[in-house]
């Protein structure tokens, strides 16, 4: 009973997609302290800053802007005004629109779903018939939808772009807690 049989130890060890990973409660060790680095006075320690570099803002063509002479009150439209009857007619006619959208919806989601069903059936019939074939069933084809991506795989650095130095982002981190 004192030893643990590896049939035992591989359902503690292993882990699949299936099942929530199990550990050993050896692993736990709750007298084992961490180790401290060194005492540092935070009065003593300098706090070290980045410049950040200015940001550069690129000038705007003049011709881009909206000229405000067009947006003056005698220049814009009046909204039309809709009979009671006719405002009437187009929300009626909205909510008819809504209604037909909602139920071809509906069909859709209802075709997908017997689909799935359908298919589902098909592979447990496969499973039961052919183990071999029920495998090669459900592989990815990968020649069905070829994926190609173009693009640069490496990139020229930046010729103005000043890195942050890891060290003194530790310092300030440190500094804020």
């Amino acid at each position: 009973m004192a030893t643990i049989s590896k049939r035992m130890l591989s359902f503690f060890v292993r882990s699949s997609g299936l099942t929530i990973r199990q550990s050993l409660p050896a692993r736990h060790n709750p007298g084992l302290k961490r180790k401290k680095g060194p005492i540092v006075d935070k009065k003593k320690k300098k706090q070290v800053f980045i410049r950040k570099p200015t940001e550069i803002v690129p000038p705007i063509d003049p011709e881009s802007l909206l000229n405000p002479a067009l947006l003056k009150a005698p220049r814009l439209r009046k909204p039309i005004e809709l009979p009671p009857e006719e405002q009437e007619r187009r929300t009626l006619l909205l909510k008819e629109w809504s209604r037909f959208k909602m139920k071809q919806h509906k069909e859709e989601l209802q075709r997908v779903q017997e689909l799935e069903r359908c298919r589902e059936e098909a592979l447990k019939e496969l499973k039961k018939t052919s183990v071999f074939l029920y495998h090669e069933a459900i592989k990815v084809d990968r020649d069905f939808f070829p994926l190609e991506f173009k693009g640069p795989t490496e990139t020229p650095p930046k010729a103005d772009y000043l890195a942050p130095d890891m060290e003194e982002n530790k310092v300030k981190v440190k500094a804020r807690r």
